[in-house]
């Protein structure tokens, strides 16, 4: 019985309520959201909406797609990763050293994966044996993958990029018969596994258990080193394969070509609605943040800004969306 004496106890359920409506309808709205800004495009640069202009803003969003693959798995666990920008960078000289010194692309692939499995299992094992936060470990990690490739070649990161690379991000390249540059190709069939894994394997359920609860998920043995293991390796193969596509955009390579993934991978993951406090989000989501930072820096170049100011406004957005969407309480506060 209700007294004055025993008031009923308040509840913060409705804000709650109404924070949760909020992030679900911030969240669909990414989906329509790069449509609206590629008519906005279509206004200031008329040639984006032609057959060439679309497939080249494709290709961009296939690099950066690829490359937020990882990216979006870190961050579902509650994790990041700065060293994909290395990765990226690595792959990128090791393709073109690789091909210039003669070297078959079967053994380029083969060392690749090489270095990003040893990269995936360093990231994972120290981020849980260390009980350090990711960002530190990946950022250690990155500067030392940049490192060892100057110091492997002098600082000479010149090379040869194979043509059918080269192809593979021309707008005018096919796949077999299909009217589609390989590279889009690539990303199509990345996205659907990265999303089969997610929805359909034990492995996806183990991503998102993690993120939300990681001593809950200890409780159910799910062994979180091989989980973070597993994720900052993929995280590296696609890294891996984005530096790879960079190479044959570029036409050249650096070690550092992958610095300004550091900051995009970021923003599509954050645009896309994962939450930064993990356990919440899909790489379906990304998809929609890449097309949308994708489409937001080709605007800021329409509009004749500089790469300098372009990552200005890129933390600008990112500062702003985790104002947004940081507001959501995190999923163990929910149980």
């Amino acid at each position: 019985m209700t007294t004055l004496d025993n008031p009923p106890a308040k509840t913060h359920e409705p804000r709650a309520l109404r924070r949760g409506l909020f992030f679900r309808n911030t969240v669909y709205f990414v989906y329509f959201a790069p449509v609206v800004l590629l008519l906005l495009i279509g206004l200031k640069l008329p040639s984006v909406m032609t057959s060439q202009g679309l497939l080249s803003l494709m290709i961009l969003s296939a690099v950066l797609g690829i490359a937020a693959v990882g990216q979006t798995w870190a961050i579902i666990i509650a994790g990041i990763d700065l060293s994909i920008p290395a990765v990226i960078g690595l792959a990128c000289v090791v393709v073109t050293v690789r091909t210039l010194a003669g070297a078959s692309f079967l053994s380029i692939v083969l060392w690749l994966v090489a270095f990003s499995l040893v990269v995936g299992v360093i990231n994972g094992t120290l981020t849980s044996l260390l009980k350090v936060h990711p960002l530190v470990i990946t950022l250690g990690v990155g500067a030392i993958v940049t490192g060892a490739v100057l110091l492997a070649t002098g600082g000479n990161t010149g090379g040869l990029v194979p043509d059918f690379v080269t192809s593979a991000v021309s707008p005018i390249g096919k796949t077999g018969f299909i009217p589609l540059p390989p590279a889009v190709s690539i990303w199509i069939a990345i996205s659907v596994l990265v999303l089969v894994i997610e929805r359909r394997t034990s492995f996806g359920r183990r991503l998102f258990a993690l993120g939300s609860n990681p001593r809950a998920a200890g409780y159910a043995l799910i062994r979180a080193t091989v989980v973070r293991i597993g994720v900052y390796t993929a995280s590296a193969l696609c890294a891996s394969i984005a530096g790879v596509l960079l190479a044959g955009f570029s036409g050249a390579a650096a070690a550092d070509i992958g610095v300004p993934y550091m900051f995009k991978t970021l923003m599509a993951v954050v645009v896309g609605g994962t939450s930064l406090l993990g356990g919440r989000g899909s790489y379906s989501r990304t998809i929609a943040g890449v097309l949308l930072t994708t489409e937001f820096t080709m605007l800021l170049i329409g509009f004749s800004i500089d790469a300098s100011l372009q990552q200005v406004f890129l933390g600008v957005a990112i500062l702003i969306l985790i104002a947004i969407y940081g507001r959501d309480r995190h999923v163990a506060q929910r149980l």
